[in-house]
């Protein structure tokens, strides 16, 4: 993950894009908040290996400006990849 730790704030915004632009299969996105609007999300995507693909899932420190970028980007994505 030092792509992401590279690129500063909204590390999961940037895993995210990452993520999308080189092909993989993110099967979802989650996250949660508490009163301050900050909180834990969750990336799970499908990893290619030699013995088949494999489910990966990444954690990150979000606040609530982040989770909506990472939510409209996914939902753009998964309307994109329908057509």
């Amino acid at each position: 993950m030092a792509l992401a730790d590279c690129l500063g704030e909204m590390k999961m915004l940037a895993r995210l894009r990452y993520l999308i632009s080189e092909g993989f299969e993110v099967s979802s996105i989650s996250g949660y908040d508490d009163a301050s609007g900050e909180g834990n999300a969750r990336i799970m995507y499908l990893r290619k290996t030699e013995t088949g693909p494999k489910v990966c899932s990444e954690i990150f420190e979000v606040d609530s400006d982040e989770m909506q970028q990472c939510s409209d980007l996914f939902i753009a994505h998964l309307l994109e990849t329908e057509e």
